[in-house]
């Protein structure tokens, strides 16, 4: 019998939608956006989707009956909040996970709704931004298409995941970053845009500022090398100007997130996968965006035979043991250092239009990193994979209390004319501008 979704609690928080992502497949993302789901389900309702509708991986981990997925949305006119399938008795006998759902891709591939053009896009966003969740796990196709950036936020990544073992896809995630951050200074950059709102007609302004994004998203131009390099450019030419301070925070208030997958020790997983991630990315992105490590998942056989038995592997019993609370008082203070490792303070507008580009040394992204990993590994180094998901979903958390929603996640997915409205709306981004301060 499935858990009757009248069990659900009273919505604990700001509904948080968070995109899982990856470079390219192989990396265990799937896996990861299943238990992490689950993890969270003890928190708030949670709804995973799954939007990698090719490969039909959710419904093919999870062995409960299915009686409506994305097929009957989109061909049979279901509402989505209709097609959540719930885990049965068999696999949550206690019902510890009745705050989890689901909604598989159809059941074969049909190119339709596998390749879902801009009317079913739409259809599909608007039954996201309206499901009864507190939590909305987005499962991304790997790599980059339209129907993969159309789904993630303007200010953050998501989740991005990537493993010690896999190189390509580890490179290939600093590329979603790049993929949003270019979709998002388009969009302030549009003809469309408040920002020219004031151009009366002057065009060259525009044009002159998308063919400089046009050439730093060149990697064939070497110009420009980066999106430091296009904002110290501007700064150089502009000075303190709002196209100038735009940019800058544009830059300044994007936020990564990362979760390794198939841990192996600090020294080998931040060497392999974690140095040419942050190396990639300030090379040929930014070196100004905040990056937020939220945990790791140890390798484990476990979550291997739990995979090929369509078990989630939060539902295994636990593998290892956990040290004793010394006091309830004590444990809390641990827990709250644990969730604050590496965590950026929150950032003060005055200090963030100081900030310039050329301030920024990716080097210390690098070392901020290691010593992040060092000190989580400190604390984690005992536990099993259940305390990994559950660690992840517990930085999560303290993230999503922290932090504006925008930060991570977001509140609703945006359709570009939402997000430009958006953007002007949460932002300093100015929309009457002095065109005869420019000096072009």
């Amino acid at each position: 019998m499935l858990h009757s979704a009248a069990k659900f609690p009273t919505r604990v928080a700001i509904k948080r939608i968070i995109p899982i992502s990856s470079g390219k497949g192989g990396v265990g993302k799937t896996t990861f956006a299943i238990n992490f789901s689950l993890a969270l389900s003890r928190h708030g309702r949670t709804i995973l989707v799954d939007l990698d509708t090719g490969t039909s991986a959710i419904r093919n981990a999870i062995d409960v009956p299915i009686e409506k997925d994305l097929y009957h949305f989109f061909r049979k006119g279901e509402p989505l909040n209709s097609c959540v399938t719930h885990l049965d008795a068999k696999l949550d006998p206690k019902g510890v996970f009745r705050n989890f759902g689901f909604v598989a891709g159809p059941l074969h591939l049909i190119d339709e709704i596998t390749n879902f053009g801009a009317a079913n896009k739409d259809r599909l966003i608007e039954a996201i931004n309206g499901l009864d969740a507190d939590y909305v796990i987005l499962d991304m196709r790997a790599g980059l298409d339209a129907n993969v950036i159309d789904f993630l936020p303007f200010s953050n990544s998501g989740v991005l995941i990537f493993t010690p073992h896999l190189p390509s896809a580890t490179l290939a995630a600093s590329d979603i970053v790049k993929a949003i951050l270019f979709r998002k200074l388009r969009l302030i950059f549009s003809r469309e845009s408040p920002f020219f709102s004031t151009v009366n007609g002057k065009l060259d302004f525009w044009k002159l500022i998308n063919d400089l994004i046009d050439q730093v998203e060149d990697v064939y131009d070497s110009a420009i090398g980066n999106l430091d390099a296009f904002a110290d450019d501007l700064a150089g030419n502009l000075g303190d100007h709002p196209i100038t301070r735009t940019v800058q925070q544009t830059l300044d208030e994007f936020r990564v997130h990362y979760v390794l997958n198939l841990f192996n020790g600090v020294e080998d997983s931040f060497q392999t996968a974690v140095k040419p991630f942050i190396e990639n990315l300030t090379s040929n992105v930014s070196a100004r965006c905040g990056v937020t490590n939220l945990g790791w998942i140890t390798r484990s056989e476990a979550i291997h035979r739990a995979n090929c038995n369509k078990i989630p592997a939060m539902l295994l019993p636990p593998e290892g043991k956990k040290a004793p609370k010394s006091s309830r008082v004590d444990q809390e203070l641990e827990d709250l250092r644990s969730m604050a490792i590496g965590m950026e303070p929150v950032r003060k507008k005055a200090a963030r239009q100081q900030k310039s580009s050329s301030t920024v040394d990716p080097a210390d992204h690098l070392a901020n990193q290691l010593n992040v990993l060092r000190s989580m590994f400190d604390q984690k180094k005992d536990d099993d994979f259940h305390a990994n998901f559950d660690y992840a979903s517990q930085r999560a958390l303290f993230t999503m209390k922290t932090r504006r929603p925008s930060e991570f996640g977001d509140i609703r997915v945006y359709r570009p004319a939402e997000m430009l409205a958006t953007i002007f709306a949460k932002s300093n981004v100015p929309t009457s501008i002095d065109w005869g301060e420019l000096d072009l």
